[in-house]
């Protein structure tokens, strides 16, 4: 048990289920707009989140990762070396168009870890903004960079996509926000610090709400759209209003990151069955 468990943890702290999430919301972005894809862009996704999410997390090891990671880090560090050089292969057969579109996206990861403000202060560290940085990179990581890799045009349902699609990283943020209330310093004006647990949970629910909505103003609008995305939102919401401050050490580092994984198995489940 003490080697599954020693696997498991090293696939969770190394950053591969979070990177596997990233690329489970690519591959929605590409069945939703009926992309043809060649998978070079899943592949540079997949690495680009291994190396992005390990930077940001262990450049300078926060106190939440410090005691439990001593022992892994060796074999972090090599998967990370692995990974760059996987997502420089990768990298160069995108289009200078698509990595061009990619570069805001990567700069802000740089800016979210590097202290390069006055006051030695990276993007992280001002007060309110962390997880709507986040809520934005994902958002273009994962639905405006794959449309512009497939050489499409950004019309209204492209919007509402990217905008979905930030609304519902910002949710599902949320569960980490109230985990690490107990970290993170008072300067960083979270929305937990600010409004508290149960605030909160009533904002992000309020945010699943628009999410909704937002569905209906799609142009080309499906029933498997519509089922898949009150299926995910009814999941966001159980696991958001199930989040509290004391926590099971696996609840938001792997269930919650679960969520955009279960999107797609529910999307994919929906076309098979009423596609």
């Amino acid at each position: 048990m003490k080697v599954i468990k020693s696997i498991f943890n090293f696939y969770l702290n190394s950053s591969i289920h979070v990177a596997l999430a990233v690329v489970a919301l690519v591959k929605l972005t590409f069945l939703k707009f009926e992309i043809l894809e060649d998978n070079t862009y899943l592949y540079f996704s997949f690495f680009g989140a291994i190396v992005g999410y390990n930077f940001v997390k262990y450049a300078t090891i926060s106190k939440l990762y410090h005691k439990r990671l001593t022992k892994s880090m060796t074999g972090i560090k090599i998967l990370t070396g692995i990974s760059i050089v996987m997502l420089v292969y990768f990298g160069t057969q995108l289009s200078m168009d698509t990595l061009m579109c990619v570069s805001p996206f990567m700069l802000l990861t740089v800016l979210y870890t590097v202290p390069i403000f006055p006051n030695k202060k990276n993007l992280r560290s001002v007060a309110g903004i962390k997880i709507f940085i986040i809520g934005v990179t994902w958002a273009g990581i994962t639905v405006l960079v794959p449309i512009l890799y497939a050489e499409g045009t950004l019309v209204l349902d492209v919007v509402i996509e990217v905008t979905q699609r930030f609304l519902f990283i910002v949710v599902i943020m949320l569960p980490f926000e109230i985990r690490d209330l107990k970290f993170d310093g008072k300067e960083l004006a979270t929305i937990p610090q600010k409004i508290g647990i149960t605030r909160t949970k009533v904002f992000g629910s309020i945010l699943l709400v628009v999410f909704l909505i937002l569905t209906a103003f799609i142009n080309e609008l499906s029933s498997t759209e519509i089922l898949s995305t009150v299926a995910i939102t009814i999941i966001s919401l159980l696991f958001l209003w199930g989040t509290d401050k004391k926590q099971s050490e696996y609840f938001c580092s792997f269930w919650v990151e679960s969520i955009p994984i279960m999107w797609l198995f529910i999307l994919v489940l929906i076309q098979r069955l009423f596609g």
